[in-house]
């Protein structure tokens, strides 16, 4: 716009700009309130299924306390069907999957251990889900997939002597007390001073040729 031009100019050029651009401009304008609005009903949502979640899995710990079955798996299931994507799924598969191994229905655990494995939220909980589940694996003789779920980890990290005791059970149920003996040792030496299933490793070890060595 000319800065020389009158002011009868100058409102004419409005005007005329005005004509030719203002359905964009309230376009424009109606299109970021409706973003705005969008994100923000988006989080109250995200907030009231998250504050649901936490009431729901409050609820199934509660039961579990009680010791009350069927409100536990009711409660697990809800999490795990209406609110998969919350931190509280995982949790309420692995609590399904240890009632299942309680009941002896090592099916439904690994179904439920493979589900929290899939859908942990870090790497603390996919390493507690993962060594689970290869402990079941093992329990059902699937040695074929508990040795690939083995494998496959890349960084035990804290979990490494969880890890090796599982090669340990592993050799030993495929008959393999030197390969055991020497995954339980490893596991010894890998595992922090005083952890409470130190005295049962020891007992592993021994039971397979490892009494007359010390681990370091």
């Amino acid at each position: 716009m000319d800065v020389h031009a009158s002011e009868k100019e100058q409102v004419e050029a409005l005007r005329k700009w005005w004509k030719d651009n203002g359905s964009s401009v309230v376009t424009g304008v109606l299109l970021g309130l409706a973003v705005l609005l969008g994100v923000k009903a988006w989080l109250g949502y995200q907030q009231n299924q998250a504050l649901s979640a936490s009431n729901i899995y409050a609820q199934m710990m509660a039961a579990s306390g009680a010791n009350d079955r069927e409100k536990v798996q009711a409660a697990a299931n809800e999490l795990i069907s209406n609110y998969s994507g919350s931190a509280y799924a995982p949790l309420a598969a692995l609590l399904l999957a240890r009632d299942a191994v309680n009941s002896n229905e090592l099916s439904a655990a690994e179904a439920q251990l493979q589900w929290a494995l899939d859908n942990a939220k870090s790497p603390e909980f996919a390493n507690i889900a993962r060594t689970r589940l290869i402990r079941v694996m093992i329990a059902q003789q699937q040695y074929a997939e508990a040795d690939k779920l083995i494998a496959a980890v890349k960084d035990a990290g804290a979990y490494a002597y969880l890890y090796s005791e599982l090669k340990g059970d592993l050799a030993q149920a495929l008959g393999r007390p030197s390969a055991a003996a020497a995954a339980y040792k490893l596991a010894l030496e890998q595992m922090p001073q005083e952890t409470p299933n130190q005295p049962l490793l020891n007992a592993k070890y021994e039971s397979v040729g490892g009494a007359g060595e010390t681990p370091q």
